[in-house]
């Protein structure tokens, strides 16, 4: 009789159970959204996209989403939507029996800004994709200006520049010491300082790990003992060697 008490107890249970999500289930359908919440992670160092930026792309899209039943509103297709933009990395969205929607986008951030002559140029973020610039926020990043082409005929090249820029970003010495990188007509590359009147003639990209680290050494040993201001340029070109060349 125990063993009949207790299965049928567990049959009430799960009969419960049943009802109780039917009527939860039911009631979620006639849920209507009655308000959208919008979060934006990073709007400390990023600002390129603002909730009125997503709440107007879905009034440009058509969508009317508060007072629209939440079950009949597809998620996936808005987060779709929203990670079209070139601004944003990531979309999220959630809803909730109480009728909220949230929003969670996630920006992209950018590394370098690519200024090719005669243009205002364009973004390589930290993922290795380019961005548009945006007239809305100007982040204080690295800039790579000079002779360069555009976007596509650079594509191959972007990788490289990408791996350097990424490296130079991270250091504890460079991300504060180099400011710009100029590509002149020959298709070589030069960094310029933060600190130091001197010219940094680094070359093509070829085995830039080992010249960085040249140049961390004299930074370290050299300078310091002779002067910031002593040498007027400072030759990289060359993979196993450094090159002072004296005002």
């Amino acid at each position: 009789m125990r063993r009949i008490a207790k299965i049928l107890t567990w049959i009430g249970i799960a009969a419960w159970f049943v009802v109780i999500l039917g009527f939860v289930s039911a009631e979620s359908e006639e849920v209507l959204c009655n308000r959208i919440e919008v979060v934006i992670s990073d709007t400390l160092e990023s600002r390129f996209i603002t909730e009125s930026n997503i709440r107007n792309m879905f009034q440009s899209a058509g969508l009317e989403l508060q007072g629209y039943p939440i079950s009949e509103i597809n998620i996936r297709e808005l987060e779709a939507m929203l990670e079209e933009h070139d601004h944003i990395r990531e979309a999220e969205v959630n809803t909730d029996i109480t009728g909220r929607m949230e929003v969670q986008i996630e920006q992209r951030v950018p590394l370098v800004r690519i200024m090719p002559r005669g243009s205002r140029g364009y973004y390589l973020d930290t993922e290795g994709h380019t961005m548009p610039l945006s007239d809305q926020f100007t982040p204080h990043i690295m800039l790579l200006s000079g002779y360069l082409s555009d976007r596509a005929s650079e594509e191959g090249k972007l990788q490289e520049i990408h791996s350097f820029c990424s490296h130079v970003s991270e250091h504890p010495l460079w991300s504060d010491q180099i400011v710009q990188i100029y590509r002149n007509s020959k298709g070589e590359f030069e960094l310029i300082p933060r600190v130091g009147a001197h010219q940094i003639l680094f070359g093509s990209m070829d085995g830039w790990e080992k010249k960085l680290r040249n140049l961390e050494m004299l930074y370290e040993q050299g300078l310091p003992l002779y002067g910031w201001n002593t040498y007027g340029v400072i030759n990289l070109k060359y993979t196993n060697q450094v090159i002072c060349t004296k005002r």
